[in-house]
Parts: C-alpha cells; sequence; structure tokens
C-alpha cells in the first residue's frame, strides 16, 4: 500500500502484519481474503491433480489428496480416484500400530502415490548392501539385514494398496506459493513440514516433490517444471 502511496504505514491495513507484495497474494490473515488466497493455492492444486490424473502417467497411483472440497472439485469436472482417499492419510502407509489419533494430526501433502519399486530404488538397496529406506533428503536413513532387494512388482499387481512395503515407492508432493525471487524460504518450509513423514510412512522409498509457483507467475525451471517431469508430466 505504501508503494502505491495509499498509506503511510508499512502494516496492512486489514491485519496487524507488514504489508508486501506477497503478503497481498499469499499471506493477509482477514477472513475474506484469507479464504480468496486459500481457494487461489486449491485452484491451482486441483490443476496439477487434473494433470497427474488425466495427462500423467502415474494417475492411477494417487492414494490421497488435500486440494479443498469435493464440491469445488466437481466444479472442474474432477472427482476421487477409486483408489484414494481425501483429507485423511489411509492407515496402510502408517506403521501397524501407529494411533488414529497421531495419523489424523500428522502432517498432509497435498497428494500422495504410491508406484511400484523402480529400478534405480532396488539398485539403491543393492549398492548399500542391505535394505535400505531413502529419505527424500537424498540421505540413506537405515539398513537392514545384507538380503538382496526385493524383486520388482509383477506388472499385474497395479493397485497401490496391493504393493507389500518393500515393494512402495511413495511419493509427497507439496504445492506451495513463494516470493517470485526468492522461493528458498518455502521451499525450505516444505521440507521441515513433512521431515517426519519420511520416518513414518512404510515404504521401499519415499521422495518428496517440492512444486513451488511464484505469487507473481513465476515458473521454476528447477521447483515447478522439474517436479512435474518426475510425476510422469511431459513437456
Amino acid at each position: 500500500m505504501v508503494l502505491f502511496k495509499l498509506s503511510t504505514s508499512q502494516t496492512c491495513p486489514l491485519c496487524p502484519r507488514v504489508d508486501s507484495a506477497l503478503h497481498i497474494l499469499s499471506g493477509c490473515q482477514h477472513t475474506q481474503i484469507r479464504n480468496m488466497i486459500t481457494e487461489r493455492h486449491n485452484l491451482a492444486y486441483r490443476m496439477i491433480f487434473k494433470a497427474i490424473s488425466k495427462t500423467g502417467s502415474l494417475g492411477s497411483c494417487v492414494v490421497f489428496m488435500d486440494i479443498g472440497s469435493n464440491e469445488r472439485m466437481a466444479i472442474q469436472n474432477l472427482q476421487i480416484p477409486e483408489a484414494a482417499e481425501s483429507r485423511i492419510v489411509f492407515k496402510w502407509l502408517f506403521p501397524p500400530r501407529f494411533s488414529d489419533l497421531d495419523r489424523f494430526t500428522s502432517s498432509r501433502p497435498n497428494f500422495v502415490l504410491v508406484t511400484p519399486i523402480s529400478a534405480k530404488t532396488r539398485k539403491q538397496q543393492t549398492t548399500a548392501g542391505g535394505w535400505v529406506l531413502w529419505s527424500g533428503r537424498g540421505q540413506l536413513r537405515e539398513t537392514g539385514s545384507t538380503q538382496a532387494a526385493p524383486p520388482a512388482t509383477n506388472p499385474r499387481q497395479h493397485r497401490p494398496k496391493d504393493l507389500s512395503k518393500p515393494q512402495r515407492d511413495i511419493h509427497l508432493v507439496e504445492i506451495k506459493y513463494c516470493e517470485d525471487t526468492r522461493p528458498q524460504n518455502q521451499l525450505n518450509a516444505a521440507k521441515e513440514q513433512h521431515k517426519e513423514l519420511n520416518y513414518i510412512f512404510q515404504g521401499a522409498s519415499i521422495t518428496l516433490h517440492i512444486i513451488l509457483l511464484g505469487v507473481g507467475g513465476t515458473i521454476y525451471n528447477t521447483h515447478t517444471l522439474k517436479p512435474f517431469k518426475e510425476l510422469g508430466l511431459d513437456s
């Protein structure tokens, strides 16, 4: 507002936070503005989900989504996939004795996809000489005995829930709006937000895909286009 000479104060006229372009487009806590910002975010999430489910190669692998209400999805002619759940992550992704209370209150990415174990993951397991859990931060987390890596899953066993723990590659997708010229803050926030899921989810590998969108329309090669390609979308 100061930039446009509509105010002499650095404080937002609608809420007690410091005003800025990022605040106006993605951070104001005034109820009406906050609802508009939330719906703008959810609209982007639904567009990305539509691309993954309709045109990507991993649409049938989506098992969870947190992208707004069913009514809003219907407006865009979208529906929850048969193998997926909305708002609450499936119990079979957590350890057997993990409580429902903890499951309901754990962090929730925008999407969770479960794919059959990849050749890359099997190679990592074999190279390490044991059973390896690979974190989204690129670190070896845990090794077990020196048994061979599990075999590739049967192509006919395509339903994510049918995959056993050693056969699952779990992909967490988090989408965030960020400052057009400084994406690092939101990148770090996304990593911290879902850090615990790296150690909780039951799978052969867990990868966090962070998709960043600039509030002013910036599309990043590294933080936007690269994650899309990793999720099965082409150019």
